[in-house]
């Protein structure tokens, strides 16, 4: 004879399947199998709506300035179509079982690899809900009950569909964060590693080669060999400076200077340069930002580095703004770098603070690294945004002030 016990095992002594976190994700937004079954009466009029529907929601995405460069392709974005209509479809399957939730979480991590914010792609619900809520009242008109339990189960389910695209979302990218933090650790060790066995044999090879520039005489061509080969070790110098600089742990050495001294000071020696390029400099001072507690140095090459950055990105001439502004509610000290250049492109943008990243022809790819490595040691932020065509605005934030 069998009983029943307090611990609620099943007779043969094993426990019940414990709920799978789809089923615990979906018991809590109450979606049940009735809403299931209404959601699926819309699926015929779902499919014969599609099109338009979707035709309206790009309209909206491409009129939209941020999202602009995700979709500047136009087979990229007949490609998003079908697969938006597919979605929208599937919608109002009734079956929001493990391939679904599969499905929902590979977007997550698209939006993710492509940098896709997610106010962007949380806004899009919203068209969801006005592109169908108007269906729902169309194919329920003669039962208003059934049309506002169809909007609740549609509530439900996009509800569900946000969490699991998020999950995967902030996973997936502290995944890489961890990553990429592990991956900069043994960069730095390698790099200085590799700079300080380089940089001696390239002090010998310059100075025997100027040697033999100033006290030989050569041919014309042969000269012209000699100054190449002295150029591309002078690059090779700047590696091996990038790379030590990058790698050598951060020290702030911190005292009072006058940031817009610093700045008059740099963007003069740019000058010659901006003047050949055809590039106007602007500076725009605001109040109360003239003095700053930070490391001189240091701060002079984040200003070298963007200055540079600016005026490589304006090869047909421009306008370089550099401003200064306090924020009145922390204190901090904004310092923007705006050109504009040529822009950067989405995917590249996602990933410019990578060390070796770079699309120069001539580029070490460790420039923005370098800047956000010191800003932060500062205690400050770094902040870049960029669209091609439309050029680069990079701020950086710092702390006026010494904090102990």
């Amino acid at each position: 004879m069998t009983r029943a016990t307090s611990t609620g095992r099943r007779p043969d002594g094993d426990a019940p399947p414990a709920p799978t976190d789809l089923e615990r994700r979906r018991s809590f937004t109450r979606l049940s199998d009735e809403d299931a079954r209404v959601l699926a009466e819309l699926r015929p009029i779902v499919k014969k709506n599609a099109h338009a529907m979707v035709d309206r929601f790009y309209e909206h995405l491409l009129g939209t300035a941020e999202l602009q460069p995700f979709l500047a392709d136009p087979r990229t974005v007949e490609r998003l179509k079908a697969f938006q209509r597919d979605y929208l479809i599937r919608l109002t399957s009734g079956d929001y079982g493990e391939q679904y939730a599969r499905d929902r979480r590979r977007i997550g991590e698209v939006h993710e690899r492509i940098g896709l914010e997610p106010q962007w792609f949380l806004g899009s619900y919203g068209l969801y809900t006005e592109l169908l809520g108007g269906l729902i009242q169309q194919q329920f008109a003669a039962d208003a009950r059934k049309a506002t339990r169809a909007s609740a189960a549609l509530s439900k389910l996009l509800a569900l569909d946000m969490q699991l695209v998020l999950d995967v979302y902030y996973a997936t990218r502290e995944r890489r964060a961890v990553e990429h933090t592990e991956q900069l650790a043994a960069v730095g060790e390698l790099a200085a590693s590799i700079a300080h066995e380089v940089r001696n044999p390239l002090a010998g090879m310059k100075g025997a080669l100027q040697v033999l520039r100033a006290e030989l005489e050569v041919k014309p061509s042969n000269a012209e060999i000699v100054d190449e080969l002295l150029a591309q070790i002078d690059r090779l110098e700047q590696l091996v400076r990038d790379l030590l600089t990058y790698a050598r742990p951060r020290v702030v050495s911190r005292r009072l200077f006058d940031l817009h001294e610093l700045l008059d000071r740099l963007l003069r020696g740019y000058e010659e340069a901006t003047e050949a390029a055809g590039i106007t400099t602007r500076r725009s001072y605001g109040p109360g930002t003239g003095r700053i507690d930070a490391d001189l140095q240091q701060l002079e090459q984040v200003f070298h580095n963007l200055v540079q950055n600016s005026v490589q990105a304006m090869e047909r001439g421009g306008k370089l703004t550099v401003s200064t502004a306090l924020e009145s509610a922390s204190g901090n000290i904004e310092i923007t770098f705006n050109d504009s250049g040529k822009g950067i492109q989405p995917t590249d943008l996602a990933r410019v603070f990578q060390p070796f990243y770079t699309t120069k022809h001539r580029g070490s790819g460790l420039g923005l690294p370098i800047v956000k490595k010191i800003i932060e040691a500062h205690g400050g932020s770094v902040e870049l945004t960029s669209a091609p065509g439309s050029g680069t605005t990079t701020t950086l934030r710092l702390p006026p002030q010494r904090k102990d």
